[in-house]
């Protein structure tokens, strides 16, 4: 029965949900309060099935409505789950439930025998300013981080183990992050997030079973789903070189009636960018609501970001690269005469909506369920000169009075990404005569789909017979992927842990309709794979452990090898066994670490130059290449005052056998070159890093007053894989100072300052870029072309780089009440 104020009086079995309407947050939320003055326990119930339905609502596009057959369904799980949360006993809950309110079976615990780093959420306020998570990961060993503009905000990205981000899987609370299509991480999307982070995880190599796409280099785990007890406010601001700034407001309830709690979370953030025009305006929010039982927990998580970040993807000419006065040239926009496209922009919005229901049951037994719902929808425009209608619109022809035409044209995304995972784990309550407890054992999986259209639209050209708007290509396409996994730990007494996991996927694909080449992409695919691993940990003396570890992974191809081919030309699917060992040491004052792994791949997919069947540059098979190294990492703390620490990575990384095709524009056809024992591109054999930390302040009750100076270390990379000194990422070494000062009970609040200098030292290098090889005899496009070099022998190169900021300064101040 609902009362005037719309609260439920009586809880019984059978509940008829209310229909949503869409109504302000702040009349939902009074409604809360109201419902619980008055007494009602199920108020909150309803209040929020509504609040949570509203939101539902408002993820509404103004293009495409949300599919309104999937809202009764999270509405009649949110109200089971609350309605059994609501019913549930009122006892204390212990600190320890807080921190793990959500089950990874994703996650590697510290008796795991994969490589794996854990930055928690101490770690991540001492160093976070505003830039994007794979600059927070910095101190990981093996891992480069790159950014688009220079600054590390807006477009960022990460390799780990020479490993490219579209290898790395990302998950939020076990729900994957990564594209669907493409299989890369868009951080920019959620701006702001690791405010949000508990802890972030990463493994290295192909790590445990999870969930979406393969992880071939790393995985990356972020966790939200910690409960704080305590009421709190945080307010962040920061400012810095070229014009940064980010304003952010998080706030937490705490523990309401030792049962519930709510945090809220709004940011926007700025920056003009390192690299001319590359300006990125960001703004997000975070929204979740927590019950916490005895039994029982439930966690609700909305995220939401909007970018529009002007575009700096193309990289600075390689003519460029040497000339201070130019290192900060974007060709973005430049086609348009007179003066740059103004609005030659990345527009997206998205927002992630993910639910968690954990239940501890008798014997040991816990289960958890988990739902989401991903929905994106943007475009980017770019301004192009000279351009022939007709490839546009075949339906016209191309004859003269078609004359070339300037255009602006807009290609947009509107994707749709939902599903479920479970974990439900059994750690029987046992104590075999050899075995330190029972064995812990997990089952769990997930069933993800998603739903994605691609189209083209010419917004404006000098001329046109076409109406305005008129689209030159539209596809559709979805991918069922489907898993299932089973993993087993047992800790035998004399020190020994052994581990076993062994996972089933299944990935569906199907494409329909016209690419922006006009090529008719409509195929299928299905693919299944098998993914076993196992290992085992062994603490022969105090404080002395060595691992072993194997596992076998496979990663599906993505998107545009799909539909940059036919059936007929279809790149197969990578395979990759991954061997690890290692050893390590703790004591009072240090510790160290090393890890030896080799990973040999079948079918690695890579750019070679080649051209398909449909005319298109494809990545193609290569039948076996490699990855091997170490991985070494101390930390040393003599004394209070003073801390040290830092890694060192030394690899190989080769193609055992590799043809390169190069384009003979003299002839119209393809140069055929062999390569032996080439180095994989974007694989530096050396990566190193170091940090010297001075605690000025150790015991000091009320300030503490921290220095912290950390140099990175990046070998070569190559742009291709043929070792090709001509095109190439010259080794770098950059250092960072950062100071943290915090003051204690500032008129009833703790004051935090972080100041940086990042490139203290004003190094020049370029993180990331691209290159692409032909052969010309009879023309020299260097004079037209900046980002035309000359190899010899009539041999090109065009190439771009994105080079990073030189020295630049942040400042955060964080008042948290």
């Amino acid at each position: 029965m609902i009362n005037s104020l719309g609260c439920l009086v009586n809880s019984g079995a059978e509940i008829t949900p209310i229909e949503p309407v869409r109504v302000m947050p702040g009349r939902e939320l009074r409604r809360v309060v109201e419902c619980m003055h008055y007494g009602y326990p199920s108020a909150v119930i309803i209040s929020l099935n509504h609040f949570f339905t509203m939101f539902f609502t408002l993820g509404t596009s103004k293009r495409a409505a949300v599919r309104h057959s999937r809202q009764p369904l999270i509405f009649l799980f949110f109200s089971l789950v609350c309605t059994n949360a609501a019913m549930a006993q009122s006892t204390p809950i212990d600190s320890a439930r807080l921190q793990t309110v959500v089950i990874q079976g994703t996650r590697a615990d510290a008796g795991s025998p994969v490589p794996h780093t854990n930055l928690t959420a101490a770690q991540l306020k001492r160093e976070y300013h505003a830039q994007d998570v794979p600059f927070l990961l910095s101190s990981v060993p093996s891992l480069v981080e790159s950014s688009d503009a220079g600054t590390g905000i807006g477009y960022t990205g990460l390799r780990l183990r020479g490993s490219d981000p579209t290898r790395i899987n990302v998950t939020i609370n076990g729900v994957p992050l990564n594209d669907a299509e493409s299989q890369i991480v868009y951080w920019v999307d959620l701006p702001d997030l690791a405010s949000s982070a508990n802890e972030i995880q990463v493994q290295r190599g192909v790590g445990l079973s999870t969930n979406g796409a393969g992880a071939f280099g790393g995985s990356v785990n972020l966790d939200l789903s910690k409960v704080e007890a305590d009421p709190f406010a945080r307010i962040s601001n920061t400012i810095g070189a070229f014009n940064t700034r980010k304003h952010s407001a998080f706030v937490g309830t705490g523990l309401l009636a030792n049962r519930f709690a709510f945090t809220g979370r709004i940011s926007s953030l700025h920056s003009g960018g390192y690299v001319d025009r590359a300006t990125a305006d960001l703004n997000s929010f975070h929204l979740s609501g927590a019950y916490v039982g005895k039994n029982q927990s439930f966690m609700a998580h909305l995220l939401s970001g909007h970018e529009i970040t002007y575009q700096a993807w193309y990289g600075l000419p390689a003519q460029y690269l040497e000339i201070d006065s130019l290192r900060r040239y974007n060709e973005a926009g430049m086609e348009r005469p007179g003066s740059p496209y103004p609005n030659q922009v990345d527009d997206y919005t998205q927002r992630h909506y993910l639910l968690h229901y954990r239940l501890f049951m008798p014997q040991g037994l816990q289960l958890q369920l988990n739902g989401h719902y991903t929905r994106g929808f943007g475009f980017y425009e770019e301004y192009k000169a000279q351009q022939s209608l007709p490839n546009y619109y075949p339906q016209f022809p191309a004859i003269d009075t078609f004359l070339p035409t300037d255009l602006v044209r807009r290609r947009q995304l509107d994707n749709h990404f939902y599903g479920s995972t479970f974990v439900l784990r059994w750690e029987p309550p046992v104590n075999p005569p050899m075995l330190y407890g029972g064995p812990s054992m997990t089952l769990g999986g997930g069933l993800h789909r998603y739903e994605g259209q691609h189209c083209g639209e010419v917004i404006w050209a000098n001329w046109s017979p076409l109406e305005k708007d008129a689209r030159y290509y539209d596809n559709n396409a979805t991918k069922t992927d489907g898993n299932l996994y089973g993993q087993i730990n047992i800790r035998w007494k004399k020190g020994w842990t052994t581990f076993a996991d062994v996972q089933y996927r299944q990935v569906s694909y199907n494409f329909e309709g016209v690419d922006n080449l006009l090529n008719n992409v409509t195929q299928q695919a299905v693919l299944h794979f098998w993914n076993p691993k196992a290992g085992l940990r062994w603490n022969f003396r105090p404080n002395w452990t060595s691992h072993l570890f194997y596992g076998i992974g496979h990663r599906e191809p993505n998107r545009d090898d799909y539909t940059q081919s036919t059936p007929e030309s279809r790149p197969k699917p990578e395979r990759l066994r991954d061997l690890e060992a290692g050893i390590s040491q703790s004591e009072d004052q240090w510790k160290w670490s090393a890890n030896v792994y080799y990973m040999q791949y079948k079918d690695q997919l890579v750019l070679d130059g080649s051209i398909n069947d449909v005319g298109a540059y494809i990545r193609t098979n290569i039948p076996d290449s490699y990855r091997a190294g170490v991985e070494l990492e101390a930390q040393w703390r003599p004394n209070p005052r003073f801390e040290t620490s830092g890694n060192l990575s030394l690899s190989r990384n080769k193609i055992k056998t590799f043809v390169e095709y190069l384009d003979d524009w003299d002839n119209g056809t393809q140069i055929q070159l062999l390569h032996e024992k080439s180095d994989l591109a974007f694989s530096p054999e050396a990566v190193a890093r170091l940090a010297l930390t001075w605690h000025v302040l150790p015991q000091h009750p009320r300030q503490q007053l921290d220095l912290n100076w950390t140099s990175k270390y990046v070998g070569q990379q190559f742009l291709d894989n043929t070792s090709n000194t001509n095109s190439v990422l010259d080794a770098y070494t950059f250092t960072d100072l950062r100071i943290n000062y915090q003051l204690k009970n500032v008129l009833g609040a703790d004051l935090s300052i972080i100041a940086s200098v990042n490139n203290l030292l004003d190094a020049k290098y370029a993180s990331n870029g691209w290159t692409y090889r032909y052969v010309s005899n009879g023309y020299d496009e260097r004079p037209f072309n900046p980002y035309t070099r000359l190899e010899g022998n009539g041999v090109y190169n065009q190439s771009g780089y994105f080079p990073q900021a030189g020295r630049n300064w942040m400042l955060s101040v964080v008042i948290s009440l």
